[in-house]
């Protein structure tokens, strides 16, 4: 005798999406980076469409390096940074944070929310995916209060050495297709 098979159309089972294994996950192929905060030095500033825009440097909080101890606590960095004129930018000053962490192969590898790993010719690096994104963020902190304005001192003397630096490449560029070619982009910054 010949068993029937059927399916039922009771059954309580329900199929789900296959899934890789755990240790088969994709990690980044970069060395890890600790987690960072952007400082800022009132001597560092940039002039980007017609606004004066806050350099912003990243501090990574690395035990045992500049004063970070050995837990990672950075109390003595930060009272360091600020004896010498830095201001250190709080991660909520950007809604979300600006630093993010990915899983790499040998710990998390910390950026910039603007920055994301990418795969080119079989290698990972840091590609800046949105440069408008971070200039946008750049001016944020000195709306928000967090940074202030550079003196109008400060801002002449800015623009006389960006004056003297398109001056000597002026004399230079007759002779120096480096000088020739960048000279209009020069000279673009120094008309603020």
């Amino acid at each position: 005798m010949a068993a029937t098979f059927t399916t039922g159309t009771t059954g309580a089972f329900q199929a789900l999406p296959a899934q890789r294994p755990t240790a088969m996950r994709e990690l980044v192929r970069l060395e890890p980076k600790p987690a960072f905060w952007y400082k800022h030095h009132p001597s560092r500033w940039t002039f980007r469409k017609g606004e004066w825009v806050p350099f912003l440097v990243e501090w990574y909080a690395d035990p045992g390096v500049a004063n970070v101890d050995q837990n990672g606590s950075t109390e003595i960095a930060e009272v360091s940074m600020r004896r010498k004129g830095w201001t250190i930018i709080p991660w909520d000053a950007e809604p979300g944070g600006y630093c993010i962490a990915y899983e790499g192969v040998s710990g998390p590898v910390h950026m910039s929310k603007w920055e994301a790993p990418k795969v080119v010719a079989g290698q990972t690096r840091k590609a800046q995916v949105d440069e408008e994104g971070y200039w946008a963020f750049c001016s944020r902190p000195v709306r928000d209060g967090y940074i202030e304005l550079p003196d109008q001192d400060f801002i002449n003397i800015q623009i006389e050495r960006q004056q003297k630096k398109v001056d000597e490449w002026r004399e230079k560029a007759p002779s120096s297709p480096y000088h020739r070619d960048a000279l209009a982009v020069e000279e673009a910054s120094s008309r603020r």
